[in-house]
Order: structure tokens, then sequence, then C-alpha cells
């Protein structure tokens, strides 16, 4: 268990430094919105904010990971464990609400038609093919921007925010009752965590790229 969640904790940390390095925000940043008027500047820095929050949590649940990583030698420090919980969820819940914020901000604006256009008639599969990304991934979030459905893409990263601070919740619960979750609970965060982290890098590279 030991050295495979320790490659699992390694494989993330480098996934997300290395979506940093591309210079692609994690959660679909856009440098031009697609809305209009005000909402684009007002959704642009609403993401970056909620980007940050996201990848804060990130380094707080996986220094909670060390934690039950190093408790074979001496136990489960409980209360560590917890405060990084704690940590994790709360980022996680603030990028939630900005991510809110942002439907409702964007709906309320409407779509900038050109760079809608644009959306729809990018080459997701070439794209994916040409920079060796995941392609069941890649279509995960062509589904929703093929379409030009932006908003339903943003609906989507709430889910998985909202499925990331469950799956949070349940383990503080587990800590305040003074035991580990289950190994299968603890793997189920980092899988949850990479995916979120992905599905908002590759929007955010393919925004990029138009």
């Amino acid at each position: 268990m030991k050295k495979r969640m320790v490659k699992l904790i390694l494989g993330v940390v480098l996934t997300a430094i290395s979506m940093v390095c591309l210079n692609a925000v994690i959660v679909g940043n856009d440098p031009y919105s697609p809305f209009v008027g005000n909402a684009s500047a007002q959704v642009g820095d609403m993401i970056t904010d909620s980007a940050s929050e996201l990848l804060q949590s990130a380094a707080d649940a996986f220094l909670f990971l060390n934690e039950v990583e190093i408790a074979d030698r001496n136990g489960l420090n409980v209360n560590a464990a917890l405060q990084r919980v704690d940590m994790a969820a709360a980022r996680v819940e603030r990028a939630l609400r900005l991510f809110k914020t942002i439907i409702t901000t964007g709906r309320e604006a409407g779509y900038e038609k050109r760079r809608i256009s644009k959306l729809m008639d990018f080459s997701y599969a070439q794209f994916a093919k040409d920079n060796g990304l995941n392609t069941e991934m890649m279509g995960e979030v062509s589904a929703y921007l093929e379409r030009g459905n932006v908003l339903g893409f943003y609906r989507q990263h709430v889910s998985n925010l909202q499925r990331l601070l469950d799956t949070l919740t349940s383990i503080k619960g587990d800590l305040l009752a003074g035991r580990r979750s289950d190994n299968q609970v603890l793997w189920s965060l980092l899988q949850q965590y990479n995916r979120t982290l992905l599905f908002g890098n590759y929007a955010s590279l393919v925004f990029y790229k138009i």
C-alpha cells in the first residue's frame, strides 16, 4: 500500500506542476472568456481564484496522505491529519462557491458568439493526438465544448468539486471518530483530485489554443 500510494501522490503532484509550467490554469482558464461585456473579466478573475483554491486544497490533501503514510511507524497523528483535511475541504468549498457564481454570471451575460464558434470548430481528437493527451478525458471535455456548452462544462466541474468535497467530509468524519478511512476511500480521493485537475486543464489547453 505504502509504495503504491507514494507513486500515486508523486504522479499527481508532477501532473499539477506540469500544468502550471504549460501556463494553463487548472480549471479551464480562458484569456478571452466566452461571455459578453464586463462578465468576461469577472469570470476570468473568479476562475483564477478558484484554480488557486483547488491547487492549495490538493497540496493540503497530499500532506494529509503523508500523515497516513508515516502512520505505519508511529501511529496516525489524528490531529495533524484532521487539520490537513479541514483545510483541503475548506478550499474545495470556496472553489465550489466561486464556480457557482461563475455559472450565474455567465448565464446572465450570455455567450460571445465568435469564441463559441471557435470552440465548436476545434479538432479535439487531433489536438489530443498531437499533444499526447488522454483521449478519454479529452472526450469528456469535448462533449461540452464542441457543442459550445461552456456552462455545461462548468456545471460538470462543479459536480466534480462537490464529489471531492463529499469524500473529504467522509474522511473528516472518520478522523473525528478516531479512525483512518478505508484504503479505497483514500485511493478515491487521489483519483478524484487527478480527474478534477485534468478535466480543467484539458479545457484550459483548448482555450489557450483557440
